[in-house]
């Protein structure tokens, strides 16, 4: 922990990290207000940012843009608790919720206290995130069995489990150049939304 707090752009990371939740706080309250209509379009353009943050990563972004993503999935974060405290109660949700909290924590300590370098899974990490996106237009396109569903929900919140480890032990080694805080910040947010969602999908599967 002593190295990591020695890093020179840890304190960037994390002070980003708390505006994008700022932001995201922003969102939901935003989305309360939002008729339902709307909510198409910005999910469209916010899946747009986010395909070309993840897989565009030649191209330098600005800070607006990469921004505007944690302000859009609190609009959409609004909505998609809603629906799944219509399906689970506030209580459940509320309890997946805490639960990511402290599985992110356990996580980011794993990744900071990490003695081994493990910059070089990002290429194994990043096919297995391309794998998983195209299972997952699949099953939104073609009809699949919930048992497939569940599964690739359970795969999602590894992942991003192990991408929540992998960035911190690249912050704890100084992988993260500081042009690149921003966008190491917006990854670990990511990386907690997917998990939380993919843990309500889990979560609904068996309340089901």
């Amino acid at each position: 922990m002593a190295h990591f707090a020695r890093s020179p752009n840890t304190r960037l990371i994390l002070q980003h990290l708390a505006c994008m939740w700022v932001l995201t706080v922003i969102g939901v309250f935003l989305g309360i207000l939002l008729p339902p209509w709307i909510v198409l379009p910005l999910s469209i353009i916010c899946f747009t940012l986010l395909i070309v943050t993840y897989f565009v990563r030649t191209i330098k972004l600005a800070n607006a843009i990469l921004y505007s993503i944690p302000f859009l999935m609190g609009i959409m974060l609004f909505w998609v608790t809603q629906f799944f405290i219509h399906f689970l109660g506030v209580v459940l949700v509320l309890s997946v919720f805490i639960s990511t909290v402290i599985i992110f924590i356990l996580l980011a300590v794993l990744g900071l206290t990490l003695k081994a370098d493990i910059s070089n899974w990002g290429t194994y990490l990043f096919v297995t995130l391309i794998v998983v996106v195209v299972f997952s237009f699949i099953g939104i396109f073609i009809p699949v069995e919930s048992m497939f569903l569940l599964v690739l929900s359970a795969i999602c919140v590894l992942l991003f489990a192990i991408y929540t480890v992998y960035d911190f032990n690249l912050i704890r080694h100084n992988h993260v150049r500081e042009d690149e805080v921003i966008r190491m910040a917006l990854g670990l947010f990511l990386n907690f939304i997917n998990m939380f969602i993919n843990l309500l999908e889990i979560a609904a599967y068996f309340k089901n």
